[in-house]
């Protein structure tokens, strides 16, 4: 049996036996997940296929992440911006406001690009 441990940049894969002791095969890093040789050549076909399935997993989860961040930014903004009026320091008030900014420039710059 594969076991997959989520690191920051990596996924470690290591191999859990039924009896015995785990063995670690490798790493892969999460900003491409593909299999390195030295690792393919470990693994077996089911394994393999276990693998990818839990690669297909990962960028589904990304993907799901990433839009559910995207619906709740209304609210989200709405929040932050009462907390801008209503309690930030002003720290915080500079922190907020410098994401604002970069937000809208480079929603512009994507704007004015996909007009042109």
């Amino acid at each position: 049996m594969l076991l997959f441990i989520d690191e920051t940049r990596t996924l470690k894969i290591v191999r859990q036996p039924e009896n015995g002791p785990r063995e670690v095969l490798g790493k892969v890093k999460k900003n491409d997940l593909q299999l390195p040789e030295d690792l393919l050549i470990q693994l077996d076909a089911g394994e393999i296929e276990e693998v990818e399935a839990v690669f297909d997993l990962m960028t589904e989860g990304e993907a799901n992440r990433m839009r559910a961040a995207a619906a709740a930014f209304p609210a989200t903004l709405r929040e932050v911006l009462a907390y801008y009026k209503d309690g930030a320091s002003p720290v915080e008030q500079r922190w907020i406001l410098g994401a604002l900014l970069e937000g809208l420039r480079v929603v512009r710059r994507h704007d004015r690009q996909a007009m042109a």
